[in-house]
């Protein structure tokens, strides 16, 4: 019997299994929300897992940060490795990575291409914000998570687009203004509730095959605390959000068959579209394409690049042109029909 066999018996379970075994998924920070996320996503069998930490193990960690033992307080050691010590004894398919380093505007892109998602379990907002500016710039969408005190929060941006982090959180809050570990403390069911939040966040976009209301896209909040319980909400575009825009922008229409629509995300130089392929057809075409592309495939999307940038397909029908790609609305055009034929983008 399969190590895995009671997640493949639920509800479209091989389905699920057989992706979330080649997701390859960047957890950056492994601290309350993410040493729980860790050892579940090991534990689930998820296909990769590259942890990134530059902290070090405190003795005030250790009633919280479930991978940690009172010996890597005493003897500092870092995150990551303990983190990696712990979870290779679980066991199982996953192939793990730990680096005992920070994210920094050096090494975010270049770490970010390897992945498919990104789950951010910081609790640093210049790291929040430079997940999201990474995350616009090279098509790798991310969940945000936080707990402090009995309070948690965890937000979906899978994949990148409209709205945006800055839709929910239009300005960063001034230093000193919001509370901390340190100042307002944090129960670990907090941590355990926001990283049962992100689970379910993740695991709902990997299923999600719904190609329907694109435009209306919208992304979900789950918000709780210990006395209140959980809440949902729908993240909606804010209009005057600088970094991406609701708007469509450019289209190219068709007297029969209606209009396809591209938009620009400001604050990336990037653009959205919607194709009416799914991913193995998507693969299909780019590797007929007589160019030198660079082509990988993951459980969820499929990446082509070449020097002047990345076209990344999702397979919930939506696609991100990055790079000099994406600069301009009838050039991406173009490059979709030539890549992938005039047929691939959905008309309205």
């Amino acid at each position: 019997m399969s190590r895995y066999d009671r997640q493949q018996r639920t509800r479209g379970g091989t389905e699920l299994d057989e992706r979330w075994s080649r997701l390859r998924i960047l957890l950056v920070g492994c601290g309350g929300v993410g040493t729980p996320l860790a050892q579940s996503l090991v534990r689930g069998g998820i296909g990769t897992l590259t942890i990134l930490d530059g902290d070090r193990v405190r003795e005030t960690d250790l009633h919280r940060q479930t991978l940690f033992l009172e010996q890597d307080a005493d003897q500092s050691v870092a995150k990551a490795t303990a983190a990696l010590r712990t979870l290779e004894q679980i066991g199982g398919r996953t192939r793990i990575e730990a680096v005992a380093d920070m994210l920094t505007p050096n090494n975010a892109s270049d770490i970010f291409s390897r992945h498919d998602v990104v789950l951010d379990a910081t609790d640093h907002i210049p790291a929040r914000l430079l997940i999201d500016r990474t995350s616009l710039a090279t098509g790798v969408g991310w969940i945000h998570s936080g707990a402090i005190a009995d309070r948690w929060v965890a937000a979906s941006f899978l994949p990148p687009g409209s709205p945006c982090f800055h839709c929910w959180i239009p300005e960063s809050p001034e230093p000193g203004s919001i509370g901390t570990c340190q100042t307002e403390g944090v129960l670990p069911v907090a941590c355990l509730a926001a990283a049962c939040a992100v689970l379910r966040l993740l695991t709902s976009w990997i299923r999600c095959t719904d190609r329907s209301n694109h435009l209306d896209n919208t992304r979900k909040i789950i918000r709780g605390s210990v006395d209140k319980g959980e809440t949902i909400v729908q993240l909606q575009t804010d209009p005057q959000c600088p970094h991406c825009s609701r708007d469509v922008i450019g289209s190219a229409r068709s007297t029969d068959t209606g209009s396809v629509h591209l938009r620009k995300l400001c604050g990336a130089g990037s653009i959205e579209a919607w194709l009416d392929l799914d991913l193995d057809e998507i693969e299909t075409r780019l590797r007929h394409v007589d160019n030198n592309l660079l082509i990988s495939r993951g459980s969820v999307s499929v990446r082509a690049e070449d020097e002047h940038g990345a076209l990344i397909c999702y397979h919930d029908g939506r696609a991100l042109l990055t790079g000099n790609h994406g600069k301009e609305i009838d050039h991406a055009k173009s490059l979709l029909d030539a890549w992938l034929g005039e047929d691939a983008l959905v008309r309205f």
